[in-house]
């Protein structure tokens, strides 16, 4: 069994960025140097996720790349977003033209596209929960301490990265490193990647801006990238006490069995991420529908993921197979259904008897796995993979047909008010992520317990399963 932490030598150092970082984010009206025009005046600003530049002359974007010294370094502003040209007179003076430019991106004069790089993500000081709940983390070391529930390590094409977290006065920090040299390119895309496989376990995808700095120190800024997306629903924790709708004896039942995404299981998923798109568009599909917590978007958007995964998972197959492949046990179950039929006589007419046991007769014919109906090819890969369905399961991935079709809110004939129908699409939305959880983390090798999302929502439909709140795959 995999230990919690892995004890290994991983010195790090994030001060130098750190401070540049808490010092940049502090300016207001921070005057600067436009190279080429040193006599104007110029000043930097920071307001919320962008940077400001205010130039005391009448500029248009066609002027760019502009280039402004700053603490002795120069930087090249990469990226300009809106631009405002605004004039103001004073009586006795000529008119003043004063241009304001948001900053999308800029670098430092130098910055190496071939280095070592630390990626920094800034984030609330309540996103900064530790990984231990739910991940196999690595030590490391760092100003002389060492910190045992921080760092993630991953394996990516002959490549080690970490991702640490960590909290630097009134603002926590997501830093991702790789640990050899490689391009700024490769090095964004593997960080996308990882920031996806993060957040299907944590429902926190990082975002809004960046701050990557080479080995030797320079920045390259941009606030040109997804926003910080914050999702609904994590498959995965150790820790049975964190759900408040489970009841303390439930929770005291699961403690210490519960299981974690092991150092190998993250990379497989990274892996799986980087290289086959129906992966990362399965997740980025989760985050961006559960974001906005739309009972209309959810539920059909996991339709189309099942769907999706289905396809991409399943193992073509060739050939004949019968359900029931032990003859005794096909004539007992064809005897107990004939008997529940007749049981239930007086119920029903002499047609609908014989129609009845006709379809009985023929509920082991052999099915031919080079033709298989839509909701057959839904569940393939859960049997290839080892994952046992109920037939509850199998009446929500069914559901997929009413929601393609338009059927949205998942309306039957029976009458049930708005609150019923939002109730059932909330459970229907449960059941298709724990179920959708369940063919990611078996296709990256996971075995151990998945949360089971729709558990208790079953007191409120008042339909009451023997399922259990953690399930093991």
């Amino acid at each position: 069994m995999n230990t919690s932490t892995k004890r290994i030598e991983n010195n790090k150092s994030f001060d130098s960025e750190l401070n540049f970082i808490k010092e940049i984010n502090s300016f207001d009206k921070c005057g600067i140097k436009i190279v080429g025009n040193e006599n104007i005046n110029a000043y930097l600003s920071k307001n919320g996720a962008i940077f400001n530049l205010s130039i005391d002359t009448e500029l248009t974007k066609e002027n760019a790349p502009l280039t402004f010294m700053l603490d002795n370094e120069t930087y090249e502003i990469k990226k300009i977003g809106n631009t405002c040209n605004g004039t103001s007179l004073k009586i006795g003076k000529s008119p003043e033209f004063t241009t304001r430019l948001d900053i999308n991106s800029f670098e430092t004069k130098g910055f190496n596209k071939k280095s070592i790089f630390k990626a920094f993500y800034i984030v609330d000081l309540s996103e900064i929960k530790t990984f231990h709940d739910q991940f196999q983390t690595v030590t490391h070391q760092r100003n002389g301490r060492n910190y045992f529930y921080d760092c993630l390590r991953i394996e990516l094409n002959d490549k080690t990265y970490d991702l640490t977290q960590l909290k630097d006065g009134e603002k926590g920090f997501y830093v991702f490193e790789c640990l050899e040299e490689q391009t700024l390119e490769d090095f964004s895309e593997v960080c996308f990647s990882i920031k996806q496989a993060i957040s299907f376990i944590t429902k926190l995808m990082v975002g809004d801006e960046e701050y990557v700095f080479d080995n030797s120190g320079k920045l390259y800024y941009s606030n040109y990238i997804r926003p910080t997306i914050k999702g609904m629903y994590s498959p995965i924790t150790t820790n049975p006490y964190s759900y408040l709708d489970i009841e303390e004896k439930i929770a005291d039942r699961f403690w210490g069995k519960l299981t974690r995404i092991s150092s190998d299981n993250l990379s497989n998923l990274v892996n799986k991420i980087h290289t086959e798109p129906e992966f990362s568009v399965a997740i980025l599909v989760i985050l961006e529908a559960t974001s906005v917590r739309s009972l209309l978007l959810i539920p059909s958007s996991f339709a189309v993921i099942i769907e999706q995964l289905s396809k991409h998972l399943s193992v073509e197959e060739t050939g004949l197979e019968s359900p029931i492949t032990n003859k005794e046990l096909k004539n007992k179950i064809l005897e107990e259904l004939q008997d529940v039929i007749d049981n239930n006589s007086e119920h029903l007419g002499d047609e609908a008897i014989q129609k009845l046991k006709l379809r009985i007769k023929e509920i082991n014919k052999p099915v031919n796995k080079q033709h298989l109906t839509n909701n057959e090819k839904l569940t393939r890969p859960f049997k290839q993979l080892g994952i046992n369905l109920t037939l509850r399961d199998v009446l929500i991935i069914e559901h997929r047909n009413d929601l393609l079709h338009g059927n949205i809110l998942l309306v039957t004939d029976e009458n049930r008010d708005n609150k019923d129908i939002d109730l059932y699409m909330n459970y229907v939305s449960a059941k298709l992520f724990t179920l959708i959880s369940k063919l990611i983390l078996k296709a990256i090798g996971y075995n151990g317990y998945v949360y089971n999302q729709a558990k208790y929502l079953e007191k409120f439909l008042k339909n009451g399963t023997d399922e259990e709140y953690f399930e093991l795959i």
